[in-house]
């Protein structure tokens, strides 16, 4: 009987194990879509600053910049956090678009990890997010001046996406 016991233990802590391995790398992927879409108009209030509020143009005022759907509330934003950060570092234009976020929450990752973003969305509903075609956190979508899609990226943006999709639509 003992036997039995200690062989269900095992057996379930390897199947645990291998959920948890795959889970975590599916969260670190990331799948780049090539776009042929308009970012939406809209108006909406900036996080931040909240008696402010944000249109098309207030972001699209880059050559190109990218959009980013980000929330406290996300567990892998937090890993694309710090690399957006580095990037903000380096001149890139960055807005967010926080999804159906508690505000005073969305403002505490900000005031604790830093503030990568020039201006940031307060999409407390969805309702821009679903508009512009997003299924999950994090998205990140660059865009140019005329407001033009050209690429997404669902998942994490990191170093390898970056270097493999992006960067050379910011290089002068």
């Amino acid at each position: 009987m003992r036997n039995k016991l200690f062989l269900l233990v095992i057996t379930s802590l390897a199947i645990a194990l291998s959920f948890s391995l795959a889970l975590g790398s599916k969260q670190r992927s990331s799948t780049i879509q090539v776009m042929d879409r308009v970012f939406p108009e809209f108006t909406e209030y900036d996080l931040l600053l909240g008696d402010q509020t944000i249109t098309r143009s207030d972001i699209t005022k880059s050559k190109y910049q990218l959009i980013n759907i980000w929330a406290s509330w996300c567990g892998i934003c937090k890993t694309e956090h710090r690399f957006l950060n580095q990037l903000k570092i380096e001149g890139i234009p960055i807005y967010g678009i926080n999804y159906r976020d508690n505000k005073l929450s969305a403002i505490k990752v900000l005031e604790n990890d830093g503030n990568p973003y020039l201006k940031i969305i307060n999409d407390h509903t969805g309702d821009l997010s679903i508009d512009l075609g997003v299924i999950g956190t994090p998205e990140t979508y660059l865009v140019d001046q005329e407001g033009q899609i050209i690429k997404k990226v669902l998942g994490v943006l990191d170093q390898k996406a970056w270097n493999d999709e992006l960067a050379n639509y910011f290089e002068n």
